[in-house]
């Protein structure tokens, strides 16, 4: 049912249904029908959104979610619908019963929406940005939605092949489709990021893929890598040949995600990963020697791969490029197979000369990508730096509302007026300290429970996981992975994934196999984990009214993001109009489906005459007050209308709250000193005293921001500096102010 209902037996779980012969029977039998047709729809729309978010760049950008927002929720409102018809007029005759969930299970479940529910207070409060708030909202409210649709799937028979096809085939699309932009086979524009700064990427060309973010990227393929490697000791112990060719299958994609993880050049990727595979292996102990032999021909020829395509700046010819992966591909699995000969061999010579090997390609592989990103293994860590002042700051920031944060995208809104140096990072880089800033403490408690209830299931089901869910907890601590929507999908698939059970009866060789703890078999896993839960279910009376409330989320949900799709796609179509009033027209009917649109303000204000665009702009900084942008033009828009004390006043909030943009700044004095100007000529001396007074006192401020070389040399991404424009004006300022005084 794929997640229509959070919480009774329907669209979780398939109910025993005792119908009675006759008339009743068919109906039930009908509604089953309907059920399991909606069900196979639901996975195959659950695959579909994580495909359609791979390739919307990770749903990074809330545009990309509003399409997939529209279309997801009504789906599932529709199935929802459904569900409950069938619970009302099926419930006189028919009683059902099923199985509670373990309280983690619940737990992951509730925490999304409970996230969802403190954006929505923040909301009602009034938050810095009404519009990143709402964003917010909806990422938590998809996140939950997907949820609980992965979580179903995986309670119901078969639901284990749809969720490991779901995340192989993001696995595919991400890795594959990068390495083809790589080798010229498909046009990806910006799967590669070019760099000639050392401290950026060392080999000058790094690999982003269809996320256009190499550090990210680099995570995503460390997290495939790490399920991959896993998953070889189970297959490794089948001696039958059919387990040996479901080794190899499941080796296959080593090369080409350690290739891409390689090519992402991501030091905090590359770490996790280490401090991921050493965990796992310490979870594993020595079942994972084995298996590791393979995996290390594999990762020595990804190494090598790396090194080639990093020297032609990963741009090669096809043909030749893709023959090189091909042999490079080819020779490592043989290599690997070999090696696991000679270890499973019982001369104990032979069983010595594989781990020398072994050891060898290992060594081999390590050394190759160390001389290649030695620049930026041991040196250059100006990206790091800079990481630390944001965190700096941005805790300042969370200072100032530490328990219940300040709304969605505070930082990206606030970091401009509180940076302590001109870097360039609309984004704090570290998804923990994003969530303190946007929720508090309140909404990151909520937040770590949620990852301890994802851990503790992996724990109790499936260990093999564990690794992949270290990478993801560990890399967003200091990146900004968790402002992509993708990542925290195939976080909750990986969980239902490892929640998943065929329930089929365990044979007596599977039981005793599962309790000497060789393999966890998925009945077994299931059994475990219903023990930790309350017998019962919610009582009968109690399932409508919260199906309906479900309803009712998902239906806001969908109106929510209808609104802010139009009012995107109106904005768009605006940049296109055949005439500026085809352009007022279309911006006024973007900011009537979305007002706190602050980007369409801005556009609509620039046609208007600067009466009526104050009253846009003032409207529009109502919904995002401290937008740097809007403060800056309601200060324009005074210096036009003659606005002597207001253009003063918003200037110095301007100044305040975008400290290093030296354009503005040198615009605003520009826009000072010709107003100061226009109200001497009319014969106004004592207003253009008070403005060049205010403009003397903001070029002063600039100037010593501007002198202060520690700043400006620590880090100076924007380029911040006394510029010869404002040189000129703070020039014409102090003349002007001789001016005025003489004539006095």
């Amino acid at each position: 049912m794929c997640g229509f209902a959070a919480c009774g037996e329907a669209g979780i779980g398939c109910p025993n249904v005792d119908p009675a012969p006759g008339r009743g029977h068919n109906k039930v039998m009908g509604g089953k029908g309907v059920k399991r047709w909606v069900q196979g729809v639901g996975e195959a729309a659950l695959i579909a959104v994580l495909l359609v978010a791979c390739l919307k760049s990770g749903l990074y950008f809330t545009a990309g979610l509003y399409p997939v927002w529209i279309g997801y929720g009504s789906f599932i409102l529709f199935a929802g619908v459904i569900a409950l018809a069938l619970r009302v007029f099926g419930r006189e005759k028919h009683a059902t019963a099923g199985t509670a969930r373990p309280w983690p299970e619940l737990v992951l479940i509730a925490c999304p929406f409970i996230l969802m529910a403190v954006y929505a207070v923040h909301w009602l409060l009034g938050p810095l940005s009404v519009q990143g708030t709402m964003n917010q909202l909806l990422r938590w409210g998809f996140y939950g939605l997907f949820a609980v649709s992965a979580i179903s799937s995986a309670r119901r028979q078969g639901g284990r092949a749809v969720l490991a096809a779901a995340w192989h085939a993001a696995g595919a699309v991400l890795c594959g489709s990068a390495l083809l932009a790589v080798y010229g086979v498909i046009p990806l524009p910006y799967a590669i990021a070019y760099s000639a700064n050392p401290g950026i990427s060392a080999t000058g060309a790094r690999l982003a893929g269809l996320l256009e973010y190499p550090n990210t990227f680099g995570m995503l393929m460390a997290a495939f890598l790490l399920e991959r490697l896993f998953a070889m000791p189970a297959l490794f112990r089948r001696e039958s040949e059919a387990g040996q060719a479901r080794l190899l299958r499941a080796a296959l994609p080593l090369l080409p995600y350690a290739a891409a993880l390689l090519l992402s050049e991501s030091r905090g990727a590359w770490l996790a990963a280490g401090v991921a595979l050493a965990a796992g292996l310490a979870l594993e102990r020595r079942r994972m020697l084995a298996p590791l032999l393979l995996a290390a021909a594999l990762l020595a020829g990804a190494a090598l791969l790396y090194r080639q395509l990093a020297a032609a700046l990963l741009a090669v010819q096809p043909v030749p490029g893709l023959l090189a992966l091909a042999g490079v591909w080819a020779g490592s699995m043989l290599a690997g197979l070999g090696l696991c000969r000679l270890a499973r061999s019982e001369a104990a010579v032979r069983r010595r000369l594989a781990w020398g090997a072994g050891g060898l390609l290992a060594g081999a592989g390590a050394g190759m990508v160390f001389l290649t990103a030695q620049e930026r293994i041991v040196r250059n860590f100006g990206t790091v730096s800079a990481r630390g002042a944001m965190y700096r700051d941005a805790w300042r920031l969370f200072e100032h509302a530490p328990w219940f944060g300040q709304g969605g995208e505070t930082w990206r809104l606030s970091y401009r007026a509180v940076q302590s140096n001109p870097y360039v990072g609309s984004q704090v880089h570290s998804g923990y300290l994003d969530m303190l800033l946007n929720t508090g403490i309140f909404g990151t408690c909520i937040l770590l429970v949620l990852l301890a209830a994802a851990g503790w299931l992996l724990y109790r089901c499936r260990r093999c996981l564990l690794p992949v869910f270290l990478v993801f907890v560990l890399h967003s601590a200091a990146d900004l992975d968790w402002s992509f929507g993708l990542v925290w999908l195939l976080m909750f698939l990986l969980v239902a994934w490892g929640l998943s059970c065929e329930r089929a009866p365990l044979s007596s060789a599977e039981a005793n196999s599962a309790a000497a703890g060789l393999e966890p078999h998925p009945e077994l896993v299931r059994q475990r984990l219903w023990g930790l839960s309350r017998e019962g279910m919610l009582p009968a009376s109690g399932r409508v009214p919260l199906q309906l409330l479900w309803l009712g989320i998902i239906a806001g949900g969908v109106m929510l993001a209808i609104r802010g799709e139009a009012g995107y796609r109106l904005h768009q179509e605006a940049y296109y109009a055949s005439s500026p009033a085809k352009a007022i027209s279309l911006l006024r009917s973007s900011l009537r489906w979305n007002p706190a649109d602050a980007a369409a303000a801005l556009d609509l204000a620039r046609f208007l005459q600067p009466e009526e665009a104050r009253s846009v702009l003032e409207r529009s900084l109502s919904y995002t007050p401290g937008h740097s942008g809007l403060i800056f033009a309601i200060a324009d828009n005074a210096i036009r209308r003659g606005d002597t004390a207001a253009a003063a006043r918003w200037a110095k909030v301007g100044f305040s709250s975008d400290k290093f943009n030296a354009g503005e700044q040198t615009r605003s004095l520009e826009g000072l000193f010709r107003l100061a100007k226009r109200k001497l000529s009319s014969g106004n001396a004592q207003e253009a005293r008070r403005i060049v007074q205010a403009g003397l006192a903001l070029y002063r401020d600039y100037a010593n921001r501007a002198k202060d070389h520690y700043r400006a040399s620590l880090r100076n991404d924007r380029d911040f500096r006394l510029t010869r424009e404002a040189m000129e004006w703070g020039r014409q300022l102090t003349r002007l102010e001789r001016t005025i005084s003489e004539t006095r």
